[in-house]
């Protein structure tokens, strides 16, 4: 299996607990360091029923938390050095570089940075970590669904005053490698070609945002089983024997086009509050399904208090890997293509998710920068059934 990219290499804690230690001295030069940390927990009424959210047990567990710090250093005038290190519970700890990054400030409203990116696919990407910096525990899962964030590359990044409004305007190009579980598999992934664009328009109380990425996707799924003695490669290999080559390649993910959209709106009047985003991810030719993920969040906020209500849906469309092939054609050893219509059928469909939640949240913010948040999700998913995740978390950032 291939190493990962340096710059994703994993550390023990030891470092970060270093970096908070020496904190005063870095403090003392051209160094400049800030943190934030997460500590959260929850549980899901019916421990029979699929997990949500990492949660998959009735007893309440804290082991959703998460410690971050950034770090920045002024190397000229012109250009600064950026480094964000994350340790989370989920992977016992060890530090991830999320972003390591040069920033070449080419004007006060221009500059352009090369290195480890966040990429920009929603509209809370860039502190996608920073829990205390929105209304709910994390964002909606239905929509902030990608499993991968980030982006090795250069990005171009402006902001301007148009008039009365104010804009920003971001573009980018780089690709990432990975690693995923798929149905229970380690898969590598990786993107080449990637490229995206994203602007902002707002005044005062409101913001619209738009963005457009496509990229080359490969995503090794040839271990992923489909049966108890069938793997997606080895299928694969079957219809090529069979002369169906290009469901075959529909089949595997190896460099297909694809191509993600979101639009999103933030409202925040002081009292009143509100955000939407809508995304889609086309996967071009790959058997991963069509995604659509939208979300709707209101909330009013009273003193140190906010209370919100957010209703979101996945609601995914199957591809089509089965196309080209006749129906009811005999043939040796499967007796009908019509077998294999229904196991790319079958194959097509375990990609969809179809998915409405509710959810309702309470945000206290005890003292200054620390948030106690509470929230409710209340899950309609159309395969499995109904259940209910409670989650609490407490988010501050230093």
């Amino acid at each position: 299996m291939k190493k990962m990219n340096s710059i994703r290499k994993k550390h023990s804690l030891a470092l970060v607990v270093a970096l908070c230690m020496a904190a005063p001295l870095t403090l003392a030069g051209d160094l400049n360091l800030s943190g934030f940390l997460s500590v959260g927990g929850g549980m899901i009424d019916d421990e029979d029923s699929p997990g949500y959210g990492g949660y998959d047990e009735e007893d309440l567990t804290f082991d959703k938390n998460l410690l971050g710090l950034q770090v920045t250093g002024q190397v000229n005038e012109k250009i600064t050095a950026t480094a964000q290190l994350i340790a989370r519970s989920e992977t016992d700890y060890e530090v991830n570089a999320e972003w390591a990054y040069l920033t070449w400030q080419a004007s006060d409203s221009v500059k352009v940075r090369a290195g480890r990116l966040r990429t920009p696919f929603y509209m809370y990407s860039d502190f996608l970590d920073v829990g205390y910096a929105y209304s709910w525990i994390t964002p909606p899962r239905e929509v902030y669904y990608l499993p991968f964030n980030n982006v090795d590359g250069v990005d171009f990044y402006v902001t301007q005053t148009v008039g009365i409004f104010d804009t920003s305007l971001q573009a980018y190009f780089g690709g990432f490698d990975d690693e995923l579980t798929l149905g229970g598999a380690l898969s590598e992934a990786k993107t080449r070609n990637q490229m995206g664009v994203a602007g902002t328009l707002g005044k005062d109380w409101w913001t619209l945002r738009a963005a457009y990425h496509q990229a080359e996707l490969t995503v090794d799924v040839g271990n992923i089983p489909i049966s108890p003695t069938t793997t997606m490669g080895g299928f694969a290999t079957t219809l090529t024997a069979l002369g169906y080559p290009d469901n075959a390649a529909r089949l595997l993910v190896e460099e297909d086009d694809a191509v993600f959209t979101e639009f999103g709106l933030n409202i925040d009047t002081g009292r009143f509050v509100a955000a939407a985003e809508y995304v889609e991810f086309d996967p071009g030719d790959a058997v991963l399904s069509k995604n659509i993920r939208q979300y709707v969040m209101a909330g009013v906020r009273a003193g140190s208090w906010l209370v919100h209500v957010t209703g979101s849906q996945a609601k995914d469309e199957a591809t089509h890997p089965e196309a080209g092939i006749p129906a009811n054609q005999a043939m040796p050893v499967f007796g009908s293509t019509n077998v294999l219509i229904g196991t790319l059928q079958a194959i097509a469909q375990s990609q969809v998710t179809e998915r409405d939640v509710l959810s309702l949240g309470v945000r206290w913010d005890v003292a200054s920068s620390t948030a106690l948040k509470f929230q409710v999700d209340d899950v309609d998913n159309k395969t499995t059934g109904d259940q209910k995740v409670f989650s609490v978390a407490l988010q501050t950032v230093f």
